[in-house]
């Protein structure tokens, strides 16, 4: 059984390889299988009165959920965007389409000008993703802001959003190390439709 210490670099390794798989896909063929994914999320949301929904902008070749949030805005929904803190704390921030963005330090587009909200008066956070284990296991980038952002699920797994993932079908692995800080998820979103983890 790995120990606590192997486990980064199993994880740096997997990362590595994931990363290079996804950034590999052809630009239609992310294309089309983004399309996909927003479509089985917004059948997802469509019997379900989630108000608040944080999610991401896609980076290095993550699945574009743009359409999506555009779709559920104009619908009503409020939604979220992560924003890095000077602290490397991550907290999300109101997103409009067409209102103001500047990337951060890792080129990513966030919110400006915007609050931050209580992540946990939210009813559905989207999180991007490396790689997820059949049993709902999140590997990330490695940075650990969502785990930092959401550990009180830890402690109170039944508390707060519903955690989903955003991923390709390609990114689903038999197994993932896993350490006491890693926040699992409840639910994923690929290509292929909806897995759940739990009820």
């Amino acid at each position: 059984m790995p120990s606590e210490s192997d486990k980064p670099d199993q994880k740096a390794a997997l990362r590595n390889r994931l990363l290079a798989e996804r950034e590999a896909l052809g630009e239609i063929q992310r294309r089309r299988m983004g399309q996909q994914i927003c479509g089985h999320l917004l059948r997802f949301l469509d019997d379900r009165d989630c108000l608040g929904i944080a999610a991401y902008h896609a980076f290095r070749g993550e699945p574009d959920l743009m359409p999506a949030l555009e779709a559920l805005h104009h619908a009503g929904r409020r939604i979220f965007l992560p924003v890095i803190a000077s602290n490397r704390r991550m907290h999300f921030h109101r997103w409009r389409p067409g209102g103001p963005l500047a990337k951060n330090r890792f080129g990513i587009p966030e919110p400006v000008g915007t609050r931050a909200c209580d992540v946990s008066s939210l009813e559905l956070v989207l999180m991007p993703l490396v790689a997820f284990s059949v049993a709902g296991a999140r590997l990330g980038m490695g940075a650990g802001f969502y785990d930092q952002a959401l550990e009180f699920r830890l402690e109170s797994p039944n508390s707060g959003p519903l955690l989903v993932g955003a991923a390709y079908g390609l990114q689903e692995v038999d197994n993932l190390p896993v350490q006491s800080w890693d926040v699992p998820l409840d639910a994923v979103i690929t290509d292929r439709g909806l897995k759940t983890f739990r009820e």
